[in-house]
């Protein structure tokens, strides 16, 4: 299996897809540590990259240290270096990133590779002052639902 560089492996994950159980995916404990924990937290953000002359904007689900993941419409390639602005309490955080992970039409895993000392310490202020668990539990009723699915059958006689 293969990480981006900033995740380290804790255990080994086997699939077992021919279970008939349905685990939702914010019940899944991933098999990797990170290097520096995320907070979910949504801030605006956007990205820029060298090979389009526009930003992409949209927000963080979770923002970390050492890097966040962005809703964004256009995605972009894993490996694509970016510029990522973080609007955090009105204040600009300028990083430069690498994209880990790429949910096509969803979002980017940004894996920050350069920050400047001063937008650091005010990330690291802000991630300190945040009102937000970082791992925070997760029930049936707490998740709403992205959208319903119902099933029609015929009527039995």
């Amino acid at each position: 299996m293969r990480y981006a560089s900033n995740l380290v492996m804790a255990y080994p994950v086997t699939n077992n897809a021919e279970d008939a159980a349905c685990i939702p995916e914010a019940l899944v404990n991933w098999p990797f540590k990170r290097k520096y924990e995320r907070v979910n937290l949504a801030v605006q953000a956007e990205m820029r990259s060298p090979s389009k002359n526009y930003p992409c904007r949209g927000r963080t689900v979770t923002v970390g240290e050492g890097g966040c993941y962005i809703e964004v419409l256009e995605t972009l390639e894993p490996s694509t270096t970016v510029e990522v602005v973080l609007w955090l309490n009105g204040e600009k955080v300028l990083a430069k990133a690498e994209v880990a992970s790429s949910d096509r039409h969803i979002g980017n895993g940004l894996r920050f590779v350069q920050i400047g000392r001063e937008d650091a310490k005010k990330l690291k202020a802000f991630l300190k002052s945040a009102p937000q668990e970082v791992n925070p539990k997760v029930g049936r009723e707490s998740v709403p639902p992205v959208f319903e699915v119902t099933r029609f059958t015929a009527p039995s006689a």
